[in-house]
């Protein structure tokens, strides 16, 4: 399997996914196309592209970049396991919703009502609300379990060093005592060989 990482740059199971992705992608548009409405999924797609890549994407850009600045800022006492995926993740899975789903949520379109859905369009805001909090839920539920498995484990990982650090300095320190007392004796720095001999 080398020879195909090498010659495609990933393992046999990204290039069956990726084909996956685009399978699903295709049969989606096929039955877009079939609706007759290909100039309207056009216009949809190339807004979509526009106002992410010029728009949305530079400004979470900013946000994600403000936020780490002003953690990294702070005293050290931030959790060693990484949260700031378990931050991402409900964000962005909220704002893609919310990008979606954002006629029906701020109730902009009237004709939505009749034509795409049989639900009023006032429920939408209290849904997207309601999932988007149950995202950040699950996002705190799996930081929290992985705080208590891998917080731990670096607790521990990390004592042994600390004692290690812990008794050098002690080492150092005596020494530093020793020296600056005058306690040391010419026997402790000669070599032991010279004291046979002598």
């Amino acid at each position: 399997m080398r020879w195909f990482s090498r010659l495609y740059g990933s393992n046999p199971l990204h290039l069956l996914v990726t084909i996956a992705c685009f399978a699903i992608a295709g049969y989606a548009a096929n039955k877009l196309a079939a609706g007759g409405d290909v100039k309207g999924i056009l216009i949809w797609l190339v807004g979509a592209v526009v106002g992410h890549d010029l728009i949305l994407f530079p400004l979470y850009a900013i946000a994600d970049r403000s936020i780490m600045a002003v953690f990294k800022r702070r005293p050290p006492a931030l959790p060693a396991v990484p949260w700031i995926n378990y931050l991402r993740v409900p964000v962005v899975l909220s704002a893609i919703l919310l990008l979606i789903w954002f006629p029906l949520i701020f109730q902009l379109p009237k004709q939505f009502q009749a034509d795409h859905t049989t639900l009023p369009t006032s429920v939408y805001m209290g849904r997207w609300l309601a999932v988007t909090g149950a995202l950040f839920l699950l996002s705190a539920l799996a930081f929290a379990v992985r705080l208590a498995v891998g917080g731990g484990r670096r607790s521990q990982d990390r004592a042994p060093s600390l004692v290690r650090s812990d008794q050098s300095d002690r080492a150092v320190h005596y020494e530093d005592l020793t020296s600056s007392s005058g306690l040391t004796s010419g026997l402790l720095t000669e070599d032991p060989h010279e004291r046979r001999r002598g």
